[in-house]
């Protein structure tokens, strides 16, 4: 697919697009109904690469899983250069694959953690809302974001309360937090614990009073799997302790109970007195005595 891009290949491109071809950023999103979007996505984007003076991208997998026999999630690292130089910061990006009936894997989903005030390369082709959606049940989709709203308000609880047993129960391991810096991934209880901790340790230091997720949307990937996106506050009082930002979670259905799998564009306390979302997350992951980041 990357080649494809590179070379201006649509054709070759839609080879491994199982339609609807839905791509994502924070603050939008594009469906590919056909071949045709395809070759005008394909088109823009390689447009604006050149104008950027981009001359190799590459995309390496940083983690893969099945959701089941037919189906694959997975998170990889795109770098993108101008000669040696880098024309942004490596990122993060979700890319879900279908087996098709012909038995090929073709993509049905890739979710950047991009924004649009972050990195101007993103294609202007990137409009459609939020409140799109190729889902017509309406009144299903109202239950599902009342459902997922509710998850965020148990988890900003957790948080705000200091009870990780809470939090480490409305989670499911490994868990993974995903930045443009890369794939964190935790599989035991007491990891997750000590990065509570540590988040709890920020939130004493800045005075947090109050986190508040607003729910964008959310949608069912299959039976047992949803998949929302939500804007974050972080307070003091009436004040906010970092920029609002944008992010995705990821929920998995275990014995009817639903439960947090991974977060796209995680953010934390990583770098809490940058004044922009860009800079939040633009720093190194190993920079010292910052702890670890949710």
């Amino acid at each position: 697919m990357t080649a494809a891009v590179m070379s201006r290949d649509p054709a070759a491109f839609a080879e491994y697009v199982e339609f609807p071809y839905e791509i994502r950023v924070m603050d939008g999103m594009i469906v590919c109904k056909d071949k045709s979007d395809v070759a005008r996505s394909v088109n823009n984007f390689a447009e604006q690469l050149e104008q950027y003076g981009v001359t190799d991208m590459s995309r390496v997998c940083d983690s893969a899983q099945f959701l089941n026999a037919d189906h694959i999630i997975g998170h990889h690292t795109s770098r993108v250069m101008s000669g040696d130089k880098e024309v942004i910061s490596p990122y993060v990006t979700r890319l879900g694959l279908y087996r098709s009936k012909d038995g090929h894997w073709r993509a049905t989903l890739s979710d950047s953690v991009l924004c649009s005030a972050d990195w101007q390369l993103i294609p202007n082709w990137v409009s459609q809302t939020e409140g799109d959606s190729l889902t017509k049940d309406v009144s299903a989709q109202d239950k599902r974001l009342k459902l997922f709203q509710t998850i965020l308000d148990r988890i900003s609880a957790a948080f705000l309360s200091g009870d990780a047993d809470a939090w480490l129960n409305a989670c499911s391991l490994p868990f993974q937090l995903v930045s443009r810096h890369g794939v964190e991934t935790f599989t035991t209880r007491d990891e997750m614990r000590r990065d509570f901790e540590a988040y709890q340790r920020e939130f004493k230091t800045h005075g947090v009073t109050d986190i508040i997720r607003e729910a964008k949307t959310a949608e069912l990937i299959d039976d047992d799997h949803m998949v929302g996106t939500y804007r974050t506050h972080i307070m003091n009082r009436g004040n906010h302790v970092v920029p609002p930002w944008e992010a995705s979670l990821t929920l998995r259905r275990e014995d009817g109970i639903w439960r947090a799998t991974t977060v796209m564009r995680a953010i934390g306390h990583l770098n809490w007195s940058a004044q922009t979302r860009a800079a939040i997350e633009d720093i190194p992951q190993d920079t010292p005595k910052k702890g670890d980041h949710q």
